[in-house]
């Protein structure tokens, strides 16, 4: 997911795209930072 949305890798395709894989970017590294706090990793 995060070579997915990383927003280096949309830079080409403008503003708005960009700004909605930052968002989600942060959605998958907030729900990853959770998942390894509840594994003890």
């Amino acid at each position: 997911m995060v070579k997915k949305y990383h927003p280096d890798k949309l830079r080409g395709l403008g503003a708005e795209h960009i700004k909605g894989a930052e968002e989600k970017f942060l959605q998958v590294q907030k729900a990853y930072e959770k998942i390894q706090k509840e594994r003890g990793i």
